[in-house]
């Protein structure tokens, strides 16, 4: 007889949840809140002999032997609820597919920078000639190739997916920084670090945990910690030659001038992922794949330069501590565009690094007079309100310079004019493409 399995949600992931249980023969069925299912969704489901139902959560999903909670489902869902409450086993994406995840394990989280160290890391063994794929939240759902012989997996985990993790423990563990996010999710700060730290689950020989100095301390001692900063084992990116340094050993990671991102924040994250490969398989080079890197889009991205005047596309800083990076790390004066959706953050932390770094701050979205609030409250007067990404653009351009950049880089979320980050990031570019 087959096991019967429920999956909450029929999102990416627990679309590919689903279809991944079929696969190995079991009985499934897939419950999700929204009113309707994709087309697509609801194909795939039909052509798998996968049972569904959307709307609400039904008695209907607790007919099981497991129930497995697809990426971004809270403690507080329903179903979670009704499946404890029948003392049916509930099991988190990552706990359900660690057992068939196959080949060097690398896990990389954080509040930011995880995106752009797990596609540089994953590439950098590509270009080594290691089968290696990014998946997780970048690119493919976990769930697409659990099973499979791949060299490594490079996976980007988010604080959603952790917060169930009982079972994954990589080969490499990375955390790229912690700085307040998802708050509304987590209940509290306390409880995000938590979550996000479930990462360092020790692997059966210990593994590696690459951090920032200050958060070694929270690497369990079965794990071998190798931090950004001081440290026996450390990454050194004092010098022109960034290096992994292990007591007197020293082993060359590549030279800053190899490295085409902008930022001294992507400098860190290139430091990180070149560790991160290099643990997993010795004796690869790090250096010369990042001479042929493509950033993700929308992450400090060089859009174009206008009239002498960088415009920098940082759309995908959704965050508070996203945005103060981009304002430290990107050189020279700036004109920042600021505003979108809040995520339950308060401004004053961003108002003191907008006062330091920025000349002029064009707000913008339903978070405009919390953030424009701030900005006073901290003395800053140059403050400009916009309408729209368009007025917002053209102000921009109105008061800048040649030698200066404009940086999108909105410390908020885009629902509130835009689909996502990409779709406002897309919006930003044309708009700087049609300046004269």
């Amino acid at each position: 007889m087959s096991e019967k399995i429920t999956i909450i949600g029929a999102g990416v992931s627990g679309r590919a949840l689903a279809l991944y249980a079929a696969r190995r023969g079991a009985d499934v069925f897939v419950t999700d809140s929204r009113a309707e299912l994709p087309e697509e969704t609801r194909a795939a489901f039909d052509a798998a002999d996968i049972s569904w139902e959307c709307g609400a959560h039904t008695p209907l999903c607790c007919e099981s032997d497991l129930v497995v909670v697809s990426s971004g489902v809270p403690e507080s869902s329903p179903a979670v609820a009704m499946a404890r409450e029948k003392n049916i086993p509930v099991l988190g994406e990552l706990d359900y597919l660690a057992p068939d995840l196959h080949g060097k394990l690398i896990a990389i989280t954080g509040t930011n920078g995880k995106t752009t160290c797990t596609a540089l890391t994953a590439h950098i063994l590509r270009e080594n000639g290691v089968d290696a794929v990014a998946c997780g939240n970048i690119g493919e759902p976990l769930a697409a190739h659990a099973g499979k012989g791949h060299g490594a997996l490079v996976m980007e985990l988010s604080s959603f997916q952790l917060h169930w993790n009982t079972r994954l423990a990589p080969d490499v563990a990375v955390l790229t920084n912690l700085a307040p996010d998802h708050i509304d999710w987590h209940g509290s700060y306390e409880n995000y670090i938590a979550d996000k730290c479930r990462i360092f689950l020790p692997a059966q020989s210990g593994g590696y945990a690459v951090v920032h100095e200050a958060d070694a301390p929270r690497v369990p001692k079965e794990r071998q910690t190798v931090s950004l900063g001081q440290g026996d084992f450390r990454l050194d990116i004092s010098g022109e030659k960034v290096c992994l340094r292990q007591g007197e050993l020293k082993r060359l990671l590549f030279r800053k001038s190899a490295l085409p991102l902008i930022g001294t924040h992507n400098l860190e994250n290139a430091a990180m992922s070149a560790a991160a490969a290099v643990l997993a398989c010795p004796g690869i080079d790090t250096e010369k794949p990042l001479t042929s890197f493509k950033a993700p889009r929308h992450r400090c991205e060089k859009v174009a330069v206008k009239n002498g005047v960088l415009y920098v596309d940082d759309s995908k800083g959704t965050n508070v501590a996203a945005a103060v990076t981009a304002l430290r790390c990107i050189p020279g004066r700036k004109a920042v565009i600021l505003g979108g959706q809040g995520k339950g953050e308060t401004y004053e932390e961003l108002a003191r690094v907008v006062k330091e770094q920025a000349f002029a701050a064009i707000v913008i979205g339903s978070e405009a007079p919390a953030i424009c609030a701030a900005l006073e409250a901290a003395g800053y007067a140059p403050v400009i309100r916009a309408g729209g990404m368009e007025e917002a653009v053209a102000k921009a351009a109105e008061v800048s310079r040649a030698g200066d950049t404009v940086l999108l880089s909105p410390a908020c979320t885009s629902w509130d004019m835009y689909k996502n980050y990409k779709e406002r990031g897309e919006h930003f570019a044309a708009l700087v493409g049609k300046l004269s």
